[in-house]
This record gives structure tokens, C-alpha cells and sequence, in this order.
């Protein structure tokens, strides 16, 4: 974009100026010496702007490029070309595990390397693997939801690594299946006990304070956990009740809000949904893109931190439309940050009615 100002060609100095400024070391008078610095200041902001913004631009320009490129229907086919597998050689403790009914699905894996052990409490297995992100090798713990065997197992992990967030993208109970177990109280000061005398008591709920008009739907809960051993610990807990299992929720930038209230969290964010894979791993995808961006570094094609995330956390996002997700997500921010040039604008409306289309019904 080019920008032309427009100056006047001369300025009128009066007589005693000319007079005046033919003495050593005459300078013109505050006023003229004032207007000069704020335009001199006003031209170097105008420049830092432009440098910002064709930096801004710079940053993003594989992932925009590639995304539109490639559009919907490429971006399914790309990830329907990441087959998901799983290879037990590299998750013997997974299997072993099966027997003792502490897996909530037998073909959802959980690797060795990566995998959180429980030193704290009876039983040192559970369902989690810590993932990394570009400024936090222990950025989050990615689970799966609790079952009413491993609920005890949860809180210790909780509080074994001072975790002060948990993410839960699921409900209790989706399309009539169980989910996840009630690893916490529901009523406020109605204490919720476990075998082995873990303790959880819920202080105070409120919904999430977004800053903009969404339909998305958080509870927000505060709450104190005690397990044997170990001082009073309290987390948040961030329950976003309207994600569909293997679907997608309303695409707009609740999950970027969420996370940026996270930020300055240094212990492991704990996100789960069902089986922790799912929409787990989409969350965890646009926090890796949001710390990019704010480093500052290039902002690359989304498949190759999703091979990187499947590298600790097995099978991570499970659907198409998942994936989707993400880039939508992110496509959003970058319009909103000023990321995207306005010349792209008719690319990213061709996008979004694809996606919408792509993702109706899920």
C-alpha cells in the first residue's frame, strides 16, 4: 500500500526572524521548533507502523498463502493423508494398563515417552502425556477424561505438578454415551471424596467473561483440592460445555481469549476432553500458533506441528473438521490483529463459506 502526504511547498518567515537567525547558533522560535518535531515524530511513527505491519504480513505469509492455496477441500485431503496409527511398541505401560481398566479406549494410545508419571500418590499410571510448546517444553498435559477408577489418580497429577488450570472440553454425558466421570463437585462447599482420602470442594462457579458477543458457553469453577501428603491446592477449572464430540463449536476467537487468560500460567495447563485427543489437541495447535506469533516466528503449515503434537501426544485431533477448525480459528485472528492484507479479503470470505459449508452439521 502506498501512502502520498501532501505539504505545503514554503513557509513565510517574518523579517525580525531573518535578522535574527543570522547570529551564531540562532535558533527558530519553540513553536516552529515544536511543529518540526511532531512531524518529524508523526513521520517516524507512520514508518514504524508500515515496517510493523509488512512484518506482521512477513510472519504469516506461509500459513496464509498455503491455506488458501490449498483451501477446504485440499486441507481435508491433507489431513486425511496423516493417517492416524497406533504402534504399541512405544506404549508398553499403555498396554499393560488395559487390564487394570485405567484406558478409557483401548484403540486411543498413550505413549511411553512424554507420558506423566504419578510419584505422589498409590498408582503411578495415568492416561497423559505432557506437550511442549515454542516457549514451554511442559506447556500442557493433554489426558483423557477421568474415569470413576481414576479420579484419585487425576487430582494427584493436579497436584503433583501445581497445575493451577484444567481445561475440560466435554460434558459428563454426549449423545447418551458417558464421557467422562464426575472428577468434581457440582454444588458449591458439598465436598466430593475419593478412595484414599482425596478431597475436592467447589468454591465458586460464574460464566466466563468474554469481551465480545458469543455463543460459546464456559463455566469457570474455583476450586480447593486435598490429597494425603500434600498442602491445600487450588486450581481453576475452565469447563466449555457446547464443543460436540468429533465437531466443532461456533468458529470465532473464544478459544484464543481463553488461552491468553492462561498466558502467564508456567505449570502444565491440564486439557481433556474424552478420549484427549480430539479437541484437545485442536486447542493445544492454536496456542502453539498464538506463541509463535508473539515471539515473533514464522508461521508455518499447520500439518507440521500436528506431526510434531502426534509425536507426544498419539493420534492428536481426530476429524477433518477439527483441523478446520484451527485454521478458521486463526484465520479470524489474523484478519482482526491486522495479520492480513485487505487484498486478500475476497480469499477469506471464500474460505470461511467453504468451511461453513464443510463443517454444517458437525
Amino acid at each position: 500500500m502506498v501512502i502520498l502526504i501532501q505539504c505545503s511547498s514554503f513557509a513565510v518567515i517574518p523579517l525580525y526572524l531573518h535578522i535574527s537567525l543570522k547570529g551564531a547558533g540562532a535558533r527558530a522560535p519553540p513553536s516552529l521548533q515544536s511543529s518540526a518535531q511532531t512531524a518529524a515524530r508523526r513521520s517516524s511513527e507512520d514508518a514504524s507502523r508500515r515496517a510493523s505491519k509488512a512484518a506482521k504480513r512477513a510472519q504469516v505469509k506461509v500459513f496464509v498463502e498455503e491455506t488458501f492455496k490449498k483451501g477446504v477441500k485440499g486441507l481435508i485431503a491433507e489431513f486425511k493423508s496423516m493417517k492416524r496409527m497406533n504402534d504399541f511398541t512405544k506404549m508398553t505401560e499403555f498396554v499393560a494398563q488395559n487390564a487394570e481398566g485405567r484406558n478409557r479406549y483401548k484403540d486411543v494410545g498413550c505413549l511411553d515417552n512424554d507420558r506423566v508419571i504419578i510419584r505422589i500418590g498409590p498408582v503411578s499410571y495415568i492416561h497423559a502425556n505432557y506437550v511442549s510448546s515454542p516457549t514451554n517444553p511442559k506447556r500442557f498435559i493433554c489426558t483423557q477424561a477421568p474415569l470413576p477408577k481414576t479420579c484419585p489418580d487425576f487430582w494427584y497429577m493436579v497436584v503433583q505438578e501445581k497445575s493451577v488450570a484444567i481445561l475440560m472440553l466435554c460434558n459428563f454425558i454426549e449423545q447418551n454415551a458417558k464421557k467422562c466421570a464426575e472428577y468434581f463437585p457440582v454444588e458449591e462447599e458439598r465436598p466430593l471424596t475419593f478412595d484414599g482420602g482425596v478431597c475436592v470442594v467447589l468454591k465458586k462457579q460464574e460464566p466466563f467473561p468474554f469481551p465480545f458477543e458469543t455463543r460459546i458457553r464456559i463455566l469457570v469453577r474455583t476450586l480447593e483440592v486435598s490429597v494425603p501428603g500434600q498442602p491445600m491446592h487450588t486450581c481453576m477449572h475452565y469447563h466449555w460445555q457446547d464443543w460436540p464430540d468429533r465437531g466443532v463449536p461456533d468458529a470465532d476467537l473464544a478459544p484464543i481469549v481463553l488461552l491468553a487468560r492462561l498466558k502467564e500460567n508456567t505449570a502444565p495447563i491440564i486439557v481433556h476432553c474424552s478420549a484427549g485427543i480430539g479437541r484437545t489437541g485442536s486447542i493445544v495447535l492454536i496456542q502453539h500458533a498464538m506463541e509463535l506469533l508473539h515471539l515473533p516466528a514464522p508461521l508455518l503449515e499447520i500439518s507440521t506441528y500436528l506431526i510434531e503434537l502426534r509425536k507426544q501426544r498419539n493420534n492428536s485431533i481426530q476429524t477433518e473438521h477439527q483441523y478446520l477448525y484451527i485454521h478458521q480459528v486463526l484465520l479470524l485472528y489474523l484478519k482482526k490483529t491486522k495479520y492480513l492484507d485487505e487484498s486478500v479479503t475476497p480469499y477469506l470470505e471464500a474460505f470461511t463459506r467453504d468451511y461453513i459449508s464443510a463443517t454444517k452439521g458437525f
